[in-house]
């Protein structure tokens, strides 16, 4: 499962406001949404947001394994 809870803990660490970066990073509303949702977005996207706060990928998005269904036959 994809998770933007690192996004948020960056943002707060940083004292930067969600509505700022949405402006600075150009993001449209519905990238926003699919935040919210932990949806996937495109990773020119994520490199975008990376580069204006100078953080790397893990402090913007997560993949949390625990929640990803294995097959074992």
């Amino acid at each position: 499962m994809i998770s933007y809870e690192p996004l948020f803990r960056t943002l707060e660490s940083k004292n930067v406001k969600l509505m700022d970066l949405v402006r600075d990073c150009k993001l449209a509303s519905g990238t926003v949404a699919k935040f919210a949702k932990n949806e996937s977005v495109r990773l020119d996207i994520i490199d975008r947001i990376c580069r204006y706060l100078k953080v790397p990928i893990e402090r913007v998005v997560e993949i949390k394994l625990e929640d990803v269904v294995t097959n074992k036959d």
